[in-house]
Protein backbone atom coordinates (compact mmCIF):
# COMPACT_ATOMS: atom_id res chain seq x y z
CA UNK A 1 0.00 0.00 0.00
CA UNK A 2 0.99 3.55 -0.75
CA UNK A 3 0.39 6.30 -0.30
CA UNK A 4 2.04 9.86 -0.23
CA UNK A 5 1.45 13.57 0.92
CA UNK A 6 3.00 16.44 -0.50
CA UNK A 7 3.15 18.37 2.83
CA UNK A 8 4.83 15.88 5.09
CA UNK A 9 1.95 17.21 7.72
CA UNK A 10 -0.15 14.37 8.16
CA UNK A 11 -1.23 11.05 7.51
CA UNK A 12 -4.81 10.29 8.67
CA UNK A 13 -6.17 6.85 8.38
CA UNK A 14 -10.09 5.90 9.22
CA UNK A 15 -11.84 2.56 9.67
CA UNK A 16 -15.12 2.62 8.45
CA UNK A 17 -18.18 0.27 9.78
CA UNK A 18 -20.82 1.20 6.79
CA UNK A 19 -21.36 -1.23 4.12
CA UNK A 20 -20.57 0.11 0.44
CA UNK A 21 -18.60 2.85 -0.17
CA UNK A 22 -21.79 5.59 -0.88
CA UNK A 23 -24.38 4.49 1.86
CA UNK A 24 -26.76 6.88 2.17
CA UNK A 25 -26.39 7.23 6.29
CA UNK A 26 -25.18 11.04 7.50
CA UNK A 27 -22.27 9.35 9.48
CA UNK A 28 -20.64 8.00 6.50
CA UNK A 29 -20.56 11.13 4.36
CA UNK A 30 -18.67 13.11 7.67
CA UNK A 31 -16.16 10.50 7.72
CA UNK A 32 -15.75 9.85 4.17
CA UNK A 33 -15.65 13.89 3.65
CA UNK A 34 -13.80 14.28 5.95
CA UNK A 35 -10.72 12.44 4.68
CA UNK A 36 -11.17 14.05 1.27
CA UNK A 37 -10.91 17.27 2.63
CA UNK A 38 -7.91 16.42 4.50
CA UNK A 39 -6.93 14.69 1.19
CA UNK A 40 -7.39 18.36 -1.03
CA UNK A 41 -5.80 20.36 1.84
CA UNK A 42 -2.38 18.01 1.15
CA UNK A 43 -2.52 15.40 3.97
CA UNK A 44 -2.06 11.96 3.37
CA UNK A 45 -5.30 9.70 3.54
CA UNK A 46 -6.41 6.14 3.84
CA UNK A 47 -9.41 3.99 4.89
CA UNK A 48 -10.38 0.55 5.45
CA UNK A 49 -14.33 -0.21 4.60
CA UNK A 50 -16.42 -2.62 3.39
CA UNK A 51 -16.84 -2.37 -0.24
CA UNK A 52 -19.32 -3.81 -3.12
CA UNK A 53 -17.66 -5.60 -5.93
CA UNK A 54 -18.98 -3.15 -8.40
CA UNK A 55 -18.04 0.08 -6.67
CA UNK A 56 -14.71 -0.52 -6.86
CA UNK A 57 -14.75 -0.74 -10.23
CA UNK A 58 -16.77 2.45 -10.47
CA UNK A 59 -14.91 4.24 -8.30
CA UNK A 60 -11.59 2.75 -10.01
CA UNK A 61 -12.84 4.20 -13.17
CA UNK A 62 -13.66 7.73 -11.46
CA UNK A 63 -9.96 7.89 -10.35
CA UNK A 64 -8.76 6.82 -13.93
CA UNK A 65 -11.09 10.08 -15.64
CA UNK A 66 -9.69 12.61 -13.29
CA UNK A 67 -5.99 11.67 -14.16
CA UNK A 68 -5.20 9.59 -11.31
CA UNK A 69 -3.83 5.97 -11.06
CA UNK A 70 -6.45 3.59 -8.75
CA UNK A 71 -3.39 1.22 -8.58
CA UNK A 72 -6.13 -1.85 -7.59
CA UNK A 73 -4.77 -4.69 -5.77
CA UNK A 74 -6.31 -7.85 -5.04
CA UNK A 75 -5.17 -10.29 -2.03
CA UNK A 76 -6.95 -13.01 0.34
CA UNK A 77 -7.47 -13.59 3.64
CA UNK A 78 -8.11 -16.64 5.56
CA UNK A 79 -10.60 -16.78 8.07
CA UNK A 80 -13.12 -18.69 10.15
CA UNK A 81 -17.02 -18.44 10.93
CA UNK A 82 -18.18 -19.22 14.33
CA UNK A 83 -19.34 -22.31 12.89
CA UNK A 84 -15.56 -23.03 12.10
CA UNK A 85 -16.47 -23.13 8.83
CA UNK A 86 -13.23 -21.23 6.67
CA UNK A 87 -13.80 -18.75 4.42
CA UNK A 88 -11.66 -16.42 2.00
CA UNK A 89 -12.08 -12.58 2.58
CA UNK A 90 -10.73 -10.66 -0.96
CA UNK A 91 -9.10 -7.70 0.18
CA UNK A 92 -9.18 -5.20 -2.48
CA UNK A 93 -6.92 -1.75 -2.58
CA UNK A 94 -7.63 1.14 -4.61
CA UNK A 95 -7.01 4.76 -4.60
CA UNK A 96 -9.96 7.12 -5.76
CA UNK A 97 -10.78 10.44 -7.46
CA UNK A 98 -9.75 12.31 -4.29
CA UNK A 99 -6.83 10.68 -3.70
CA UNK A 100 -8.21 8.61 -0.66
CA UNK A 101 -6.78 5.40 -0.19
CA UNK A 102 -9.20 3.02 0.15
CA UNK A 103 -9.16 -0.76 1.57
CA UNK A 104 -11.58 -3.37 1.52
CA UNK A 105 -17.39 -8.89 20.17
CA UNK A 106 -17.53 -8.28 22.90
CA UNK A 107 -15.56 -11.35 23.93
CA UNK A 108 -13.01 -9.28 22.54
CA UNK A 109 -13.86 -5.80 24.10
CA UNK A 110 -14.55 -7.30 27.23
CA UNK A 111 -12.10 -10.50 28.40
CA UNK A 112 -9.68 -10.25 24.99
CA UNK A 113 -10.86 -13.44 24.00
CA UNK A 114 -9.93 -13.75 20.35
CA UNK A 115 -11.73 -16.15 17.80
CA UNK A 116 -10.18 -17.15 14.78
CA UNK A 117 -12.63 -15.03 12.69
CA UNK A 118 -11.48 -11.40 15.33
CA UNK A 119 -7.83 -12.77 15.34
CA UNK A 120 -7.80 -12.44 11.46
CA UNK A 121 -9.46 -9.48 11.68
CA UNK A 122 -7.80 -7.82 14.25
CA UNK A 123 -4.21 -8.73 12.18
CA UNK A 124 -6.01 -6.93 8.82
CA UNK A 125 -6.57 -3.82 10.81
CA UNK A 126 -2.88 -3.72 12.57
CA UNK A 127 -0.97 -4.86 9.47
CA UNK A 128 -2.92 -1.82 7.41
CA UNK A 129 -2.01 0.54 10.24
CA UNK A 130 1.59 -0.42 10.46
CA UNK A 131 1.97 -0.08 6.43
CA UNK A 132 0.11 2.87 6.04
CA UNK A 133 2.23 5.19 9.47
CA UNK A 134 -0.30 7.12 10.37
CA UNK A 135 0.09 10.32 12.51
CA UNK A 136 -3.51 9.74 13.31
CA UNK A 137 -6.28 6.72 13.33
CA UNK A 138 -9.89 7.86 13.34
CA UNK A 139 -12.65 5.28 13.87
CA UNK A 140 -16.01 4.88 15.00
CA UNK A 141 -16.50 1.42 16.73
CA UNK A 142 -15.06 -0.25 19.69
CA UNK A 143 -13.09 -2.80 18.19
CA UNK A 144 -10.70 -0.23 16.35
CA UNK A 145 -10.92 1.67 19.66
CA UNK A 146 -9.50 -1.07 21.29
CA UNK A 147 -6.94 -2.51 17.99
CA UNK A 148 -5.77 0.96 17.79
CA UNK A 149 -5.28 1.18 21.74
CA UNK A 150 -2.86 -2.33 21.56
CA UNK A 151 -1.28 -1.41 18.60
CA UNK A 152 2.26 -1.88 18.71
CA UNK A 153 3.04 0.98 17.43
CA UNK A 154 0.36 2.99 19.56
CA UNK A 155 2.80 5.54 20.20
CA UNK A 156 3.27 7.21 17.21
CA UNK A 157 -0.15 8.22 16.09
CA UNK A 158 -3.06 9.65 17.75
CA UNK A 159 -6.81 8.20 18.53
CA UNK A 160 -9.99 9.56 17.45
CA UNK A 161 -13.33 8.68 17.86
CA UNK A 162 -16.30 10.35 15.92
CA UNK A 163 -19.81 10.42 17.38
CA UNK A 164 -22.66 10.05 15.53
CA UNK A 165 -25.18 8.97 18.01
CA UNK A 166 -25.92 9.28 21.48
CA UNK A 167 -26.60 5.43 21.22
CA UNK A 168 -22.58 4.95 20.59
CA UNK A 169 -21.85 6.35 23.82
CA UNK A 170 -21.62 3.74 27.22
CA UNK A 171 -23.80 6.19 29.36
CA UNK A 172 -26.92 7.86 29.72
CA UNK A 173 -31.00 6.64 28.96
CA UNK A 174 -29.83 5.38 25.30
CA UNK A 175 -26.76 3.53 26.04
CA UNK A 176 -27.06 0.32 23.16
CA UNK A 177 -30.50 1.99 22.04
CA UNK A 178 -29.48 0.97 18.19
CA UNK A 179 -28.19 -2.67 17.28
CA UNK A 180 -24.33 -2.80 16.89
CA UNK A 181 -23.90 0.41 19.41
CA UNK A 182 -21.91 0.09 22.50
CA UNK A 183 -21.05 -3.45 22.95
CA UNK A 184 -19.47 -3.23 26.51
CA UNK A 185 -20.42 0.27 28.26
CA UNK A 186 -18.33 -0.47 31.17
CA UNK A 187 -14.83 -1.21 29.24
CA UNK A 188 -16.00 1.68 26.04
CA UNK A 189 -16.09 4.05 28.95
CA UNK A 190 -12.79 3.77 30.18
CA UNK A 191 -11.49 3.37 25.92
CA UNK A 192 -12.98 7.07 25.50
CA UNK A 193 -11.18 8.65 28.15
CA UNK A 194 -7.55 7.36 26.84
CA UNK A 195 -8.51 8.91 23.51
CA UNK A 196 -6.24 12.09 21.64
CA UNK A 197 -9.55 13.20 20.72
CA UNK A 198 -13.16 12.64 20.30
CA UNK A 199 -15.27 14.43 17.85
CA UNK A 200 -19.45 15.54 18.24
CA UNK A 201 -21.27 16.25 15.52
CA UNK A 202 -23.70 18.44 17.63
CA UNK A 203 -23.44 20.66 19.94
CA UNK A 204 -26.93 18.49 21.28
CA UNK A 205 -24.18 15.36 21.63
CA UNK A 206 -21.72 17.43 23.18
CA UNK A 207 -23.81 18.34 25.77
CA UNK A 208 -25.26 14.56 25.87
CA UNK A 209 -21.97 13.31 26.49
CA UNK A 210 -21.13 15.96 29.00
CA UNK A 211 -24.47 16.07 31.02
CA UNK A 212 -24.67 12.09 31.68
CA UNK A 213 -20.89 10.86 31.62
CA UNK A 214 -18.69 14.15 32.23
CA UNK A 215 -16.89 13.11 28.79
CA UNK A 216 -14.84 16.05 27.64
CA UNK A 217 -15.40 16.51 23.43
CA UNK A 218 -15.09 18.43 20.67
CA UNK A 219 -17.91 20.03 18.66
CA UNK A 220 -17.05 20.40 14.73
CA UNK A 221 -19.68 20.93 12.31
CA UNK A 222 -19.18 18.32 9.41
CA UNK A 223 -16.53 19.29 6.88
CA UNK A 224 -18.37 21.93 4.43
CA UNK A 225 -17.06 19.42 1.50
CA UNK A 226 -20.16 16.96 2.94
CA UNK A 227 -22.86 19.34 1.69
CA UNK A 228 -20.75 20.38 -1.80
CA UNK A 229 -22.87 19.26 -4.84
CA UNK A 230 -21.17 15.53 -5.47
CA UNK A 231 -20.63 16.26 -9.18
CA UNK A 232 -19.63 19.99 -9.53
CA UNK A 233 -18.18 20.05 -5.98
CA UNK A 234 -19.82 23.27 -5.85
CA UNK A 235 -22.60 24.99 -3.82
CA UNK A 236 -25.85 22.89 -4.64
CA UNK A 237 -28.03 23.40 -7.42
CA UNK A 238 -31.43 25.10 -5.88
CA UNK A 239 -34.46 23.72 -6.72
CA UNK A 240 -37.66 25.53 -7.48
CA UNK A 241 -40.18 23.13 -6.59
CA UNK A 242 -42.99 24.94 -6.12
CA UNK A 243 -44.92 22.92 -8.45
CA UNK A 244 -44.24 19.54 -6.89
CA UNK A 245 -46.50 17.48 -5.53
CA UNK A 246 -45.16 15.32 -3.06
CA UNK A 247 -44.07 15.21 0.31
CA UNK A 248 -40.94 13.54 1.51
CA UNK A 249 -39.57 11.54 4.39
CA UNK A 250 -36.28 9.43 4.38
CA UNK A 251 -35.62 6.43 6.72
CA UNK A 252 -39.42 5.38 8.10
CA UNK A 253 -39.48 4.17 11.41
CA UNK A 254 -41.20 4.94 14.90
CA UNK A 255 -38.32 6.91 16.02
CA UNK A 256 -37.58 8.86 13.05
CA UNK A 257 -41.39 9.99 13.46
CA UNK A 258 -43.11 7.47 11.31
CA UNK A 259 -46.10 7.98 14.04
CA UNK A 260 -46.43 11.48 12.35
CA UNK A 261 -46.27 10.45 8.84
CA UNK A 262 -48.71 8.33 9.34
CA UNK A 263 -51.01 10.70 10.89
CA UNK A 264 -50.40 13.45 8.50
CA UNK A 265 -51.54 10.85 5.36
CA UNK A 266 -54.41 10.11 7.29
CA UNK A 267 -55.75 13.66 7.84
CA UNK A 268 -54.58 14.62 4.56
CA UNK A 269 -55.67 12.27 1.66
CA UNK A 270 -55.53 14.56 -0.79
CA UNK A 271 -51.84 15.21 -0.88
CA UNK A 272 -49.08 12.89 -1.99
CA UNK A 273 -46.43 11.51 0.20
CA UNK A 274 -43.27 10.27 -0.71
CA UNK A 275 -40.48 7.80 1.32
CA UNK A 276 -37.38 6.44 1.12
CA UNK A 277 -36.64 3.34 3.39
CA UNK A 278 -33.10 3.21 4.99
CA UNK A 279 -31.50 1.29 8.04
CA UNK A 280 -34.40 2.05 10.70
CA UNK A 281 -36.70 0.70 7.96
CA UNK A 282 -38.61 -2.80 8.79
CA UNK A 283 -41.19 -4.78 7.46
CA UNK A 284 -43.18 -3.84 10.14
CA UNK A 285 -42.82 -0.28 9.88
CA UNK A 286 -43.84 -0.14 5.94
CA UNK A 287 -46.60 -2.58 6.17
CA UNK A 288 -48.00 0.44 7.72
CA UNK A 289 -47.09 2.85 5.27
CA UNK A 290 -48.58 0.15 2.24
CA UNK A 291 -51.89 0.52 3.86
CA UNK A 292 -52.33 4.07 3.07
CA UNK A 293 -53.12 4.87 -0.76
CA UNK A 294 -51.73 8.43 -0.81
CA UNK A 295 -47.92 6.85 0.29
CA UNK A 296 -45.31 5.66 -2.35
CA UNK A 297 -42.05 3.88 -0.90
CA UNK A 298 -39.45 4.08 -2.87
CA UNK A 299 -36.05 1.93 -1.84
CA UNK A 300 -32.97 3.55 -0.68
CA UNK A 301 -30.94 5.63 -2.54
CA UNK A 302 -27.59 6.96 -2.74
CA UNK A 303 -27.99 9.53 -5.44
CA UNK A 304 -30.11 12.15 -2.94
CA UNK A 305 -30.91 14.19 -6.03
CA UNK A 306 -33.43 11.63 -7.24
CA UNK A 307 -34.62 12.97 -3.91
CA UNK A 308 -34.62 17.00 -4.11
CA UNK A 309 -35.51 17.11 -7.96
CA UNK A 310 -38.68 15.55 -6.77
CA UNK A 311 -40.24 16.78 -3.52
CA UNK A 312 -41.38 20.21 -2.61
CA UNK A 313 -41.24 19.56 1.24
CA UNK A 314 -39.18 17.48 3.53
CA UNK A 315 -40.73 16.23 6.70
CA UNK A 316 -37.89 15.01 9.63
CA UNK A 317 -40.30 14.23 12.55
CA UNK A 318 -37.40 11.98 14.71
CA UNK A 319 -38.44 11.56 17.85
CA UNK A 320 -35.10 10.06 18.64
CA UNK A 321 -32.22 11.91 20.11
CA UNK A 322 -31.27 13.50 16.61
CA UNK A 323 -27.31 13.63 16.18
CA UNK A 324 -27.92 16.43 13.39
CA UNK A 325 -29.77 15.49 10.77
CA UNK A 326 -27.70 15.89 7.32
CA UNK A 327 -30.79 14.97 5.11
CA UNK A 328 -31.99 18.35 6.67
CA UNK A 329 -29.21 20.53 5.90
CA UNK A 330 -29.26 19.47 2.78
CA UNK A 331 -32.70 20.02 1.81
CA UNK A 332 -32.36 23.48 3.06
CA UNK A 333 -29.16 24.52 1.01
CA UNK A 334 -31.49 23.50 -2.28
CA UNK A 335 -34.38 25.74 -1.06
CA UNK A 336 -36.43 22.47 -0.15
CA UNK A 337 -38.45 23.97 3.02
CA UNK A 338 -38.01 21.04 5.87
CA UNK A 339 -40.60 21.13 9.15
CA UNK A 340 -38.55 19.75 11.46
CA UNK A 341 -38.86 18.09 14.82
CA UNK A 342 -36.99 19.90 17.46
CA UNK A 343 -35.64 16.51 18.95
CA UNK A 344 -31.56 16.43 19.48
CA UNK A 345 -29.56 18.07 17.24
CA UNK A 346 -32.36 18.77 14.90
CA UNK A 347 -32.64 22.95 15.72
CA UNK A 348 -28.81 22.65 14.94
CA UNK A 349 -29.20 21.65 11.34
CA UNK A 350 -32.33 24.14 11.11
CA UNK A 351 -30.30 27.16 11.19
CA UNK A 352 -32.99 29.12 12.64
CA UNK A 353 -35.36 28.45 9.72
CA UNK A 354 -38.96 27.46 10.11
CA UNK A 355 -40.69 25.40 10.70
CA UNK A 356 -38.96 23.50 14.09
CA UNK A 357 -41.81 21.52 16.27
CA UNK A 358 -41.63 20.49 19.44
CA UNK A 359 -42.18 17.18 19.93
CA UNK A 360 -42.30 14.25 23.36
CA UNK A 361 -38.61 12.54 22.53
CA UNK A 362 -38.25 8.64 23.21
CA UNK A 363 -37.01 8.30 26.92
CA UNK A 364 -35.04 5.11 26.04
CA UNK A 365 -37.73 3.02 26.95
CA UNK A 366 -37.89 0.02 24.38
CA UNK A 367 -40.37 -2.56 23.19
CA UNK A 368 -39.48 -6.45 23.07
CA UNK A 369 -38.58 -6.03 19.47
CA UNK A 370 -35.64 -3.53 20.37
CA UNK A 371 -37.65 -0.33 19.25
CA UNK A 372 -37.98 2.44 21.10
CA UNK A 373 -41.44 2.89 23.10
CA UNK A 374 -43.10 6.31 21.28
CA UNK A 375 -44.82 8.73 23.14
CA UNK A 376 -48.34 9.58 22.03
CA UNK A 377 -47.73 13.12 19.65
CA UNK A 378 -49.44 16.31 19.79
CA UNK A 379 -50.42 16.55 15.66
CA UNK A 380 -51.91 19.56 15.20
CA UNK A 381 -49.09 21.97 15.00
CA UNK A 382 -47.74 19.53 12.04
CA UNK A 383 -51.19 19.79 10.19
CA UNK A 384 -51.09 23.36 10.44
CA UNK A 385 -47.71 23.80 8.80
CA UNK A 386 -47.65 21.72 6.23
CA UNK A 387 -51.30 23.18 5.26
CA UNK A 388 -49.52 26.50 5.12
CA UNK A 389 -46.77 25.52 2.84
CA UNK A 390 -48.33 23.44 0.67
CA UNK A 391 -51.48 25.36 0.16
CA UNK A 392 -49.64 29.16 0.54
CA UNK A 393 -48.12 29.90 -2.69
CA UNK A 394 -46.65 33.24 -1.64
CA UNK A 395 -45.85 31.61 1.84
CA UNK A 396 -43.77 28.61 0.31
CA UNK A 397 -42.27 30.88 -2.37
CA UNK A 398 -41.02 33.14 0.95
CA UNK A 399 -39.61 30.39 2.58
CA UNK A 400 -37.99 28.86 -0.43
CA UNK A 401 -36.04 32.16 -0.90
CA UNK A 402 -35.12 32.25 2.64
CA UNK A 403 -34.09 28.92 2.99
CA UNK A 404 -31.81 28.36 0.33
CA UNK A 405 -30.00 31.97 1.04
CA UNK A 406 -29.93 31.35 4.66
CA UNK A 407 -28.78 28.11 4.37
CA UNK A 408 -25.94 29.49 1.65
CA UNK A 409 -24.76 32.06 3.89
CA UNK A 410 -23.93 29.40 6.83
CA UNK A 411 -22.24 27.06 4.70
CA UNK A 412 -20.26 29.83 3.30
CA UNK A 413 -18.89 30.70 6.85
CA UNK A 414 -18.10 27.41 8.11
CA UNK A 415 -14.56 27.24 8.72
CA UNK A 416 -13.29 24.82 5.78
CA UNK A 417 -9.91 24.09 7.72
CA UNK A 418 -11.58 23.52 11.50
CA UNK A 419 -10.63 19.80 11.60
CA UNK A 420 -7.32 19.89 10.10
CA UNK A 421 -6.69 22.38 12.90
CA UNK A 422 -7.75 20.65 15.32
CA UNK A 423 -5.84 17.31 14.13
CA UNK A 424 -2.98 19.20 13.80
CA UNK A 425 -3.19 20.77 17.31
CA UNK A 426 -3.19 17.08 18.64
CA UNK A 427 0.63 16.86 16.94
CA UNK A 428 1.69 19.65 19.63
CA UNK A 429 0.86 17.71 22.41
CA UNK A 430 2.99 14.96 24.00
Amino acid sequence: MTAHNSTGMMRVFLVQTAQGLNPSSGGYKANVNLLRTLSNQGHATAQICYAIEDEIHHYARRAELNGIKPNVTKTALSVVDPAGEAHKLVIKTFTDEYNVHNEDTRDYLERDVLTKRMASLVKLFSDHITEFQPTHVIFNDPVTMKISALHPNRSTFKRIDIIHTAEQLPFGPFVAGVDGHCLSPTVENRMLRELDGIWTVSKAVKDYAWNHGRLMTTFLVHPPMTYLDTVTGGMPVIRNNIDKEEIGMVNPCPHKGLPILVALATKFPHLNFVTWKSWGSQPAHIAQLQALPNVTIEPTTRNTDEIWDRIKVLLAPSLWYEAWGVVVTEAQLRGIPVIASNAGGLPEAKIGLPYCIPVKEVTGRRHANGDYVVPTQDITPWEKALEKVMADREEYQALQTLTATKSSEWLRGLCPRAHEKWLLSMMEQK
